[in-house]
C-alpha cells in the first residue's frame, strides 16, 4: 500500500509540471497573481461565512447571508466548507420541524412553557446534569446508588448469604408509596394554582380601580391614588418573595417602583412590616381625604359620586383580601410531620429494592434502581418545590412579574387616555380629541 500511495503522488506530481510547462511566458506571470486573488477571495469569503454562522446560528444580518450566499454561487467558496451541524443539533433540528408540522407554529408564550419539541433539549439537560430537580435530589440519589452496588457486590460476590426478602413485600408497600406520592402532589400543586388565582384577581381589582379612580376622584386625588396602584402589585411581589425587609431601592424592582413614588412614600413603606399593607394604607387615606372631593363639591355632587367611590373602597378592600391570600400560602405550609413521613418511607423502600432485585439483575441492578429512584424522588421533590409557589420556584413561574408589568401597563394608559396624566413625571397634558369620549347626543322627540 505504502508503495501504490507513492507511486499515485508521483504521477500527481509529473502532471502537475506537464501543465505547468505549457503555460506560455505571459500566462505564467499572470497564473501567480490569479492565483493570489482567488485564493484571497476564497479566504475572505471563508472567514465571513464562519464570522456570521459565530454571530448569529440563524443568519440574522441579511448583508452578511447575501455575501455568503453570492460566494456559494460564484464558486469562492465550496459546498463542502460549510460548518457541518452536530449529530446532536441535527436530532433536535428534525424533531422541532416535525413537532412544528404536526401541531403548527410555537404560540407566543408569556413565560417558560413545555411543548413538543422540547423533549431533546429536556433530555440533554438531564444527561449533562444540569436539571434544577437533579441538583436539588442529587445527594438522595447518590445514596441510593451507593447501596445499589454494595447489594449487587454482595449477591456476587457472597451469594450464599445474601439476605433476598422477596418482592411480596415492595409489591404490596409501592401501591401505598404511589399513593402518598400522588395526594403529596396534587395537594402541592392545589397550592400553585390557588396562587395563581389570587393574582389573577389581583389584576381583576386592579384593572377595576385604574378605570374608575380618574372620573370619581379629583384630577390631583386621582393621580397620586394611580401612582399607589402602580406601586402595589410590585411591592406585593417584594413581601411574597422574601424581600419584604430589604428598602425599595434595594431590590431588583426598584427601576419600575421608584419613579411613580416621592421620598416620604418611600420612607413610609420602607416602615412597615408589610409593604403592599402599606400601600394600601396611603390609597385608604386618599380616598377618606378632602383631596378625594372635588372643591366646592356639594351634597348632590357627593350623592352623585357615592356609588364609584364605594367601588373604590370595596376593590381596595380586595386588594387587601388578596394580599392575605397569598400571605396563607407562603406561611402555612403542607404539615411537616406528612412531608417527613413520605420521606422515610420512601428512602426505606428504595434502600430495600437492592435485595429484591439484585438476585433477578445482577449488576444490571445497579442503573435499574437509579432510573427508579430517580423517577420517584423527583415526584417527590416537584411536590415541594410546587407547595412554595411564590419563592421555591425558579424562572418566578407563577409570574409575579408579570402581573405587576400588566398592572403598570394597563393603568398608565388608562390614566393617560382618560385623566392626560403621565403617571410616571406627574404631567398634565390634553388629552387628544380623538381619545376623548364624546356623548351622543339624543334627538328629542
Amino acid at each position: 500500500m505504502a508503495a501504490l500511495s507513492r507511486c499515485v503522488l508521483l504521477l500527481g506530481a509529473l502532471a502537475l509540471a506537464a501543465q505547468g510547462s505549457s503555460l506560455t511566458g505571459l500566462q505564467r506571470q499572470a497564473a501567480p497573481k490569479t492565483a493570489a486573488a482567488t485564493f484571497g477571495r476564497r479566504r475572505l469569503a471563508t472567514s465571513t461565512l464562519l464570522n456570521t454562522r459565530r454571530q448569529s446560528p440563524v443568519l440574522d444580518q441579511p448583508a452578511a447571508a447575501t455575501n455568503v450566499k453570492s460566494s456559494l454561487l460564484s464558486g469562492d467558496v465550496k459546498p463542502q466548507n460549510k460548518l457541518r451541524e452536530s449529530p446532536l443539533g441535527k436530532i433536535r433540528t428534525v424533531s422541532k420541524k416535525l413537532a412544528t408540522k404536526a401541531i403548527g407554529a410555537r404560540p407566543a408564550t408569556s413565560g417558560p412553557r413545555y411543548t413538543s419539541y422540547d423533549w431533546f433539549k429536556n433530555l440533554r439537560s438531564l444527561l449533562f446534569l444540569k436539571s434544577d430537580i437533579l441538583k436539588r435530589i442529587s445527594s438522595h440519589l447518590l445514596f441510593n446508588i451507593v447501596v445499589a452496588a454494595l447489594g449487587a457486590a454482595w449477591f456476587h460476590y457472597y451469594p450464599e448469604t445474601f439476605f433476598n426478602p422477596g418482592a411480596i413485600g415492595h409489591t404490596l408497600s409501592g401501591a401505598a408509596l404511589s399513593l402518598m406520592l400522588v395526594f403529596r402532589t396534587n395537594s402541592a400543586y392545589d397550592r400553585f394554582w390557588e396562587a395563581r388565582k389570587i393574582l389573577g384577581a389581583v389584576v381583576d381589582n386592579s384593572r377595576g380601580l385604574a378605570r374608575i379612580a380618574p372620573t370619581a376622584l379629583p384630577p390631583q386625588a386621582a393621580a397620586d391614588f394611580g401612582r399607589m396602584l402602580v406601586t402595589f402589585p410590585y411591592m406585593l411581589r417584594i413581601h411574597l418573595t422574601g424581600r419584604g425587609q430589604q428598602k425599595v431601592r434595594d431590590t431588583s424592582d426598584a427601576p419600575d417602583v421608584v419613579p411613580f413614588m416621592d421620598e416620604n412614600q418611600i420612607r413610609t413603606v420602607d416602615s412597615y412590616f408589610s409593604k403592599p399593607f402599606a400601600t394600601l394604607s396611603m390609597m385608604n387615606k386618599i380616598l377618606d381625604s378632602q383631596q378625594a372631593k372635588y372643591p366646592g363639591e356639594d351634597p348632590a355632587k357627593t350623592l352623585e359620586m357615592l356609588p364609584q367611590r364605594q367601588i373604590l373602597q370595596r376593590n381596595v378592600n380586595l386588594l387587601a383580601a388578596n394580599t392575605g391570600a397569598c400571605e396563607r400560602i407562603q406561611g402555612c405550609p403542607v404539615p411537616l410531620s406528612y412531608s417527613r413521613h413520605l420521606s422515610r418511607y420512601l428512602t426505606i423502600w428504595s434502600a430495600t429494592l437492592p435485595f429484591v432485585l439484585a438476585p433477578l439483575l445482577g449488576w444490571y441492578s445497579i442503573p435499574v434502581i437509579t432510573l427508579i429512584c430517580w423517577s420517584l424522588f423527583s415526584i417527590e421533590e416537584v411536590g415541594h418545590m410546587i407547595e412554595e409557589p411564590f419563592f421555591a420556584l425558579p424562572y418566578d413561574q407563577v409570574q409575579t412579574k408579570r402581573v405587576a408589568d400588566v398592572i403598570k401597563r394597563d393603568t398608565v394608559a388608562m390614566y393617560k387616555q382618560q385623566l392626560g396624566v403621565d403617571l410616571a413625571t406627574r404631567q398634565f397634558q390634553p388629552v387628544p380629541p380623538h381619545e376623548q369620549y364624546a356623548p351622543v347626543a339624543v334627538p328629542a322627540s
